[in-house]
């Protein structure tokens, strides 16, 4: 029989696989294979098992993949940059000067606000009138008076004169005097509001593209609304903290006890007056109250309207020390748009003079009427706080919904509501001891008044050549209040409600009228 075959050759790898590795042996017929993984083996003995991850064959060539050239790199690598890129911040440095600021004109606002209603309700607003004609006349002029003095300047010397003015009334100044001293008050209103809107749109510049600058314009307005309305109830509170530390009871007239039978005249009387027909006609004028009625209710003392005076004045004088550092030193650059020939000008001019019109009657005819002839001045502080709470909360909140494109919205429930408001007025009688309604009707004024500024002020304010257009508007709210703070001493309250009830739907008018037009120059741009 033959030798057995050797099992070491038969088992032997063939040469090609990489898997083994064979060493020689100095003997011829013996061979020593190290030993092979079992792993290796696995793959080795099920060849048809799939491996979980494709193995990479080297010299296999892979599929094409496609290769951008170096300008569409250069593109799509600055387009994820800019989306990456977070949007520019306004400086800090800018927002703590606004800051100051808007806490400089809420001090003067606190001080002069609450003054013009005590002035305008007491000493028959004649004073006033005059003041707010000046500025009137004084207002297309703020452009160039802003670019030749500066903002830091207007603003300054605008809060001194506002508390010169409130010192004066805190000791025995003649008349003389004292109305030099509302004309010299008056030059410096128009430049000064005009200033502070500049100061806002100045900010505005700083945050970036068109879109985050007209958000932040709008901040900034409101801002400064925020902070005068907060300005008035803070003044208010303090005229009612006042009323508490220096009261004076004005108590009625009284009469000695008579036969049933004799006819004279007695308080209180019955409530047959009230319904008589010549009921208005008897409280025309100057006087606000019937002439029948003495007054009613609790005022300040002499020396408690000096302290509060006092009191303001120096609030005045802290508004004019932060407005130096705070308000911009530079001046705004000139306009290259004539304002006369501006739609915003001619169109917003009766928004304008409705808006002090309403002002004009709030501050001194609503005060004495609705609030001094009814309670005393202890109603009257009431109705004024309640109307700047409402205004600041108000304006706050229509400015956001003006924003979303809800103006035309707003403008119809808004002339609504005033509508409403002036009928309310006309048919409420206020010798009425009622002392609710007069602080709910001064808060719902509050809220129309902030809704016809706030819409005007989106209109008007920002874009090009807006100055100008801006200082005419303002022209025409101090023409209206001039001519209401003048209606005071001349005409009763029943005839100013009128004329503020045919002057409402002239001005919305307009506005409409203006709103529209500019829609269809925004169209046209985006066309071109």
């Amino acid at each position: 029989m033959g030798s057995l075959p050797d099992l070491t050759e038969r088992s032997r790898p063939a040469a090609g696989r990489a898997a083994s590795r064979t060493v020689s042996d100095p003997h011829r017929h013996r061979t020593i294979i190290t030993q092979i993984p079992v792993s290796t083996i696995y793959r080795k003995e099920w060849p048809w098992k799939k491996p979980k991850t494709p193995q990479r064959v080297a010299g296999v060539a892979t599929a094409p993949r496609r290769r951008d050239s170096a300008a569409s790199s250069v593109g799509a690598a600055s387009v994820r940059r800019l989306l990456a890129r977070h949007p520019p911040k306004v400086p800090e440095p800018i927002v703590r000067r606004f800051t100051l600021l808007c806490l400089s004109s809420g001090l003067c606002a606190t001080a002069l606000l609450p003054f013009t209603a005590f002035a305008g309700a007491e000493a028959g607003a004649l004073p006033l009138a005059l003041m707010h004609a000046v500025a009137a006349i004084v207002a297309p002029f703020s452009p160039f008076i802003l670019q030749k003095a500066g903002i830091r300047i207007v603003v300054a010397v605008a809060h001194i004169l506002v508390s010169v003015l409130l010192i004066a009334h805190t000791v025995a100044t003649p008349i003389s005097v004292l109305l030099p001293l509302y004309a010299i008050c008056g030059l410096s209103l128009s430049p000064m509001s005009l200033a502070l809107s500049v100061s806002a749109t100045s900010l505005a510049q700083a945050a970036g593209d068109e879109a985050r600058r007209k958000v932040a314009l709008r901040r900034a307005l409101r801002a400064l609304r925020a902070a005068q309305d907060i300005g008035l109830v803070i003044g208010s509170l303090m005229l009612g903290g006042a009323l508490l530390i220096w009261p004076e009871d004005l108590t009625p007239l009284t009469f000695t006890p008579t036969p049933t039978n004799a006819s004279i005249p007695r308080w209180p009387p019955s409530e047959d007056y009230f319904y008589e027909d010549d009921y208005e006609e008897r409280t025309c004028g100057a006087a606000g109250c019937p002439n029948s009625q003495p007054a009613a209710g609790t005022s300040l003392s002499a020396e408690g309207r000096r302290w509060l005076v006092a009191l303001w004045a120096a609030l005045a004088l802290a508004a004019a020390a932060l407005a130096a550092p705070a308000a911009p030193p530079h001046a705004p650059p000139p306009d290259a748009r004539a304002p006369l020939r501006d739609p915003r000008a001619l169109l917003g001019a009766p928004m304008g003079l409705f808006i002090g019109l309403q002002q004009g009657f709030i501050y001194t005819s609503y005060i004495k009427w609705y609030g001094v002839c009814v309670g005393g001045w202890w109603c009257a502080w009431r109705a004024l706080v309640g109307a700047g709470a409402l205004q600041a909360l108000a304006a706050a909140t229509l400015s956001m919904a003006a924003a979303r494109g809800r103006r035309g919205a707003l403008a119809a429930g808004g002339a609504a509501a005033h509508a409403s408001l002036m009928l309310a007025l006309l048919r409420w009688r206020a010798a009425r001891t009622d002392l609710a309604l007069p602080a709910v009707a001064a808060a719902a004024w509050g809220a129309c008044a902030a809704l016809w500024d706030v819409l005007q002020a989106g209109v008007c304010v920002g874009g090009g050549g807006w100055r100008g257009a801006w200082a005419w508007l303002v022209g025409a709210r101090h023409a209206g209040l001039a001519l209401g703070a003048a209606a005071r001493a001349a005409l009763c309250a029943r005839l100013q409600l009128a004329a503020l009830a045919a002057a409402l739907p002239a001005a919305l008018a307009a506005h409409a009228a203006l709103e529209l037009r500019l829609r269809r120059g925004e169209a046209g741009r985006h066309r071109s």
